[in-house]
């Protein structure tokens, strides 16, 4: 947890410089890989713990960063291409209200060295975030946009219950909040709504309500998305939920594209390619058919073919 003081140098066609960081390991299961995966934080010098933005090639001006070791991805390709797959696809519905915002986080390839020894191909990625998506910020003690991880594959991230939650603490069913929670304050009202509607309503509140909970063009994008890939970890974790302000529908922003393209997440490879990747809120999209939302799907899958 605790981020160690280090020094970075970063260099590419362009640019050439030195900075102060702190860093530590990152992942669950990648913890175990002997290749380690790494979060980098920007520091303005190496006795404080103030950030400082910083620009790399061509993604955002940040302090935050990811190093993705790609130790379960033997061509080093599955999770870059899928992001920017979704990049190119799928664009937020408010792009007019923020033009600068991105469906997902970017990435570029960058070999590393540590400690003077060369240690092979890295992803250095942005963070999924607020600022990422151009979420409205928190004012005073109003909520506008939110952010809600998929850390765990449990009852509310499968679609499968609506458990009681306690805004005490902030994860619940396999959620975590990471926008914005504040002064030990979570705020699960709102996709608690939404996770009760696709699992306990009946069919004619859900094809009355829906809409106002989920963005269907979104929806439609990433069931595509994921069914195109067969990205097997991505429909009951390895997702993000958001809104972008007040009274907003949520939205999907995948995450964690290593289990996808013919390989599960520790890259062994699996055959099926007749099956449909679902969980229970993408089937009573199918099934009751809300604002027709099939003839959408499959125009949808007709344009991006």
């Amino acid at each position: 947890e605790t981020k160690n003081m280090a020094r970075v140098g970063y260099v590419d066609s362009t640019s050439n410089f030195n900075m102060d960081i702190g860093i530590e390991l990152r992942g669950n299961s990648a913890l175990n890989y002997p290749k380690k995966s790494y979060d980098l934080e920007v520091r303005i010098d190496s006795l404080s713990k103030v950030s400082a933005d910083i620009q790399f090639g061509p993604l955002r001006n940040d302090d935050d960063w990811i190093l993705n070791s790609l130790y379960n991805e033997p061509l080093k390709l599955r999770s870059y291409f899928s992001t920017k797959l979704w990049l190119d696809v799928h664009s937020p519905s408010y792009l007019s209200q923020s033009p600068k915002a991105k469906s997902s986080n970017d990435l570029v390839f960058a070999e590393v060295f540590l400690n003077e020894a060369y240690v092979g191909v890295y992803l250095l990625s942005e963070p999924v975030d607020r600022k990422q998506l151009k979420l409205r910020k928190m004012q005073n003690d109003t909520v506008y946009g939110q952010l809600f991880k998929a850390n765990s594959s449990m009852d509310a991230t499968k679609f499968i219950k609506a458990s009681t939650f306690n805004n005490a603490f902030p994860r619940w069913g396999g959620f975590q909040m990471k926008y914005p929670y504040v002064n030990y304050k979570a705020h699960w009202e709102e996709i608690y709504q939404l996770v009760a509607l696709a699992t306990t309503e009946d069919d004619k509140k859900f094809v009355g309500r829906i809409e106002q909970h989920l963005d269907l063009d979104n929806a439609i994008d990433y069931f595509i998305f994921v069914n195109l890939l067969r990205a097997t970890d991505n429909l009951e974790k390895n997702y993000y939920l958001a809104r972008y302000t007040q009274d907003a529908p949520y939205f999907f922003i995948p995450w964690d594209l290593d289990g996808v393209l013919g390989c599960i997440q520790d890259a062994k490879p699996i055959t099926t390619t007749n099956d449909v990747l679902s969980n229970r809120l993408f089937d009573r999209l199918l099934a009751t058919n809300p604002a027709n939302y099939r003839s959408r799907l499959k125009a949808r899958w007709e344009q991006l073919r």
